[in-house]
C-alpha cells in the first residue's frame, strides 16, 4: 500500500473492498491477509508476490513479471511423467507425477521435497497386514452376531407359531364346551 502511495481508503477502492475494515485490521491488528484480499491486491498489482503477502517468504517483487495478468492452463509431456501448470495470478503452479519409488511432498510455501521409498522398508507392508487382519477379524464377529439374530429370530418365530397354535387349541376347546 506505502509502494504503490495508497492510503486504507484508497487502496481498499484500488483493490475492489468496499470499505476499508479489511485493511485497517491488517495494519492495526497486524492480522495475516486472506488469500481471498492477497489474490486482490495480485489482480491490481500483479507485480508484487503472492507467496510474499500470503505467507511473508520469498521477494516482495515477483520475478515472473512477463506472465502477469495472463491465466495459462495446459500440459506437457516430460517422457512417462505428465507435467500440467497454471498461472495464478502472477504465481506460476507446476506439477509433474513422482517417479516410480518416489513420492512428493509440498509444503505450505511451495518447497517441493522429493523421498525416495524404500521398497526393503517393511513398516508400510506390517501395517498393512495388520489392518487387513483386523478388518477379517470384524469380519468374522459381523457374520457371528448374525448367525447369532438369525438364530433369535428363527427361535423367536418358533415361539411365536407354538403360541399361535395354542390359542388356536384353546379356542376350539372352548368352542367344543360351549
Amino acid at each position: 500500500m506505502e509502494t504503490e502511495g495508497f492510503n486504507k481508503n484508497s487502496f481498499s477502492a484500488a483493490i475492489g473492498i468496499n470499505n476499508n475494515v479489511t485493511i485497517t485490521r491488517i495494519i492495526n491488528e497486524r492480522r495475516n491477509p486472506s488469500h481471498s484480499t492477497c489474490e486482490k491486491i495480485i489482480s491490481r498489482f500483479p507485480k508484487y508476490n503472492l507467496e510474499w503477502l500470503e505467507f511473508g517468504t520469498g521477494n516482495m517483487i515477483n520475478e515472473n513479471k512477463n506472465t502477469a495478468g495472463r491465466d495459462n492452463y495446459g500440459s506437457q509431456g516430460s517422457g512417462d511423467n505428465k507435467s500440467s501448470y497454471s498461472n495464478v495470478g502472477n504465481t506460476k503452479i507446476s506439477v509433474t507425477m513422482p517417479e516410480s519409488g518416489t513420492q512428493k511432498i509440498i509444503k505450505p510455501t511451495g518447497e517441493v521435497e522429493i523421498h525416495r521409498l524404500d521398497p526393503s522398508d517393511k513398516s508400510n507392508s506390517e501395517e498393512l497386514d495388520r489392518l487387513k487382519q483386523r478388518i477379517q477379524d470384524l469380519e468374522r464377529i459381523i457374520a457371528e452376531k448374525d448367525a447369532t439374530i438369525q438364530s433369535k429370530e428363527a427361535t423367536i418365530q418358533s415361539k411365536d407359531d407354538t403360541i399361535k397354535s395354542k390359542d388356536e387349541l384353546i379356542s376350539f376347546l372352548r368352542g367344543d364346551r360351549q
